[in-house]
This record gives structure tokens, C-alpha cells and sequence, in this order.
């Protein structure tokens, strides 16, 4: 009996010793991240007469945002922010670009490792300032924007990185002639 207990009490104590992931949220992880990355240029030469004169200029270029959402069993969505700084010309034309909108997708993966294929969808607005006319003149224009991607994450405790690369399409363009545009982000966040 003695050696009954003592095997019962090292298999407690043991069962009790290991490690495990504790979610206080249940099957729900919720991420945050920040996000640093850029884009090639999907606004060509505009059709309504807006557009630098000049070589074109990149809408996107070096791009810094965020993003914040939530999983569950899978099935990823949330919330996504980025500000382009897009690119300057000779003559002090620019161009800028910002992007807020949602994601939705659904994570495969094992323990430390994440992929998720997902559609991004949301207000893109393309701001173009000309300095070269007096006075300085803006223009901006706005339209809806369809990102499908793909994001990979790795996990380390509480933090993870990661990065991911997707193709983003403007409807309508808002004024612009536009083209398929690439972007890629590098990630660092944290889920819990």
C-alpha cells in the first residue's frame, strides 16, 4: 500500500510538473503586431488628368502600421493600418499612400509556426502633392482595395514575428489607372 501511494504521489506531482500552453482566453488568441514593409506601385498615370508629369512615382514605396486580431479555432479576422510614405520627385511632387481596412483568413500550423492565407479588404487613399505650380497643390483620392495574401508567423512564447507577401488590387481606382501591386511586411507582436 505504502508503495501504491508513493507511485500515485510521483505520478501527481509529475502530471502537475510538465508545461503546459495556458490560454485564459480558450481557444481564442488574440494578436498584435507591428508592421514594417513596402510596396511596388499599383497608380499609374491618371486618367482625369492627376499624376506627376514627370517619372512616375511610387504610391507605396517604404510603408510602417499595425494590425491587431483575434483566432478562434482557426479562423483568423481583424483589423489592419498601414501608412506608405511613398515616394518624392525632382521637382517636389510626392506621392503617399493609407490604408485601413479588415482581414480575414484561417491558420494552419503546429505549436510554433503559423501560415495563413487571407483577404485583406478596405479604404486606400493616394495623396499626390505638387509643389512645382504656385500655389502648392494636393490631390487625394480614395477607393475600395482587395489584398489576398499569405502570412507566416513563428511563435515564442507570448511574441512572435513574421512576415507575409500579398498582391493588392484597387476598385474602382478612384480617377487612377491602377495595376496589381506586391507587398511584403516583416511582423513583431505579441498573441496571447
Amino acid at each position: 500500500m505504502k508503495i501504491a501511494s508513493i507511485l500515485f504521489l510521483g505520478f501527481a506531482l509529475s502530471t502537475l510538473s510538465v508545461p503546459r500552453s495556458a490560454s485564459a482566453l480558450g481557444p481564442v488568441d488574440v494578436e498584435i503586431a507591428a508592421k514594417v514593409g513596402g510596396g511596388t506601385n499599383p497608380i499609374l498615370v491618371g486618367s482625369n488628368g492627376m499624376g506627376p508629369p514627370g517619372p512616375q512615382l511610387n504610391a507605396l514605396g517604404f510603408g510602417l502600421g499595425a494590425r491587431a486580431g483575434a483566432s478562434f479555432y482557426g479562423f483568423y479576422g481583424g483589423l489592419s493600418f498601414m501608412d506608405y510614405l511613398g515616394s518624392h520627385g525632382n521637382g517636389g511632387d510626392s506621392m503617399k499612400t493609407l490604408l485601413y481596412g479588415v482581414e480575414a483568413g484561417y491558420s494552419f500550423g503546429v505549436p510554433l509556426f503559423t501560415l495563413r492565407p487571407q483577404l485583406g479588404v478596405g479604404n486606400y487613399t493616394v495623396t499626390q502633392s505638387e509643389s512645382f505650380v504656385s500655389p502648392a497643390e494636393s490631390f487625394s483620392s480614395s477607393s475600395l482595395y482587395l489584398e489576398p495574401g499569405l502570412t507566416a508567423l513563428a511563435s515564442f512564447g507570448v511574441w512572435m514575428v513574421g512576415a507575409d507577401v500579398n498582391v493588392l488590387y484597387l476598385w474602382p481606382s478612384g480617377g487612377w489607372n491602377s495595376q496589381p501591386a506586391f507587398t511584403a511586411h516583416g511582423q513583431v507582436g505579441v498573441k496571447f
